[in-house]
């Protein structure tokens, strides 16, 4: 977990250096920060790792055909390949819809659930293995996790908005 956990923050590193440079707006810069400072305070030893494998790994599933898709746009990806692979589009848009909504909206909220639960009964029960440094850290990560959720919903209504925009010019 800790080396997904430290990939994972210098990748949000790197992506908060785009977000400045091509100007991606205020929500991006909050993600990248919530994600980037949850994945440094997860690789504190015993604190959530198992946790981090789901939110730094597994749920950039869908991602990689964001990223792929992201070729497609002729502002910022290369022009004209929309309309030689016009299917390929398609498939990898469906593919990042599909993947976002069944990990980010339907197994997201329930790790989130279980992993604030977790928080919870740790912070509750008070032992001296809680320290001051790992309860504030626990405290930072629920906080940032509600917010990364939050943020899973927002963006699925930008993906509608989108796909609904999308369909409107196939019709």
């Amino acid at each position: 977990a800790h080396q997904v956990l430290l990939c994972f923050f210098a990748y949000q590193c790197k992506n908060m250096y785009d977000t400045i440079v091509w100007n991606d707006g205020a929500i991006f810069v909050a993600h990248h920060i919530l994600a980037g400072l949850t994945a440094w305070l997860g690789m504190y030893p015993g604190v959530a790792g198992m946790y981090g494998l789901f939110f730094m790994g597994i749920s950039e599933f869908s991602t990689l055909f964001l990223c792929l898709l992201a070729n497609f746009d002729n502002d910022f990806g290369v022009v004209g390949l929309d309309e030689a692979f016009p299917t390929t589009r398609i498939i990898l848009a469906v593919l990042f819809v599909v993947s976002f909504i069944a990990v980010r909206i339907f197994v997201w909220p329930v790790l989130t659930y279980h992993f604030l639960k977790d928080c919870y009964y740790v912070l509750k029960r008070n032992s001296e293995r809680e320290t001051t440094a790992v309860k504030t850290t626990l405290r930072v990560m629920m906080t940032s996790s509600v917010g990364l959720t939050l943020l899973q919903f927002i963006w699925l209504g930008e993906i509608f908005i989108t796909a609904k925009e999308e369909i409107s010019k196939m019709l």
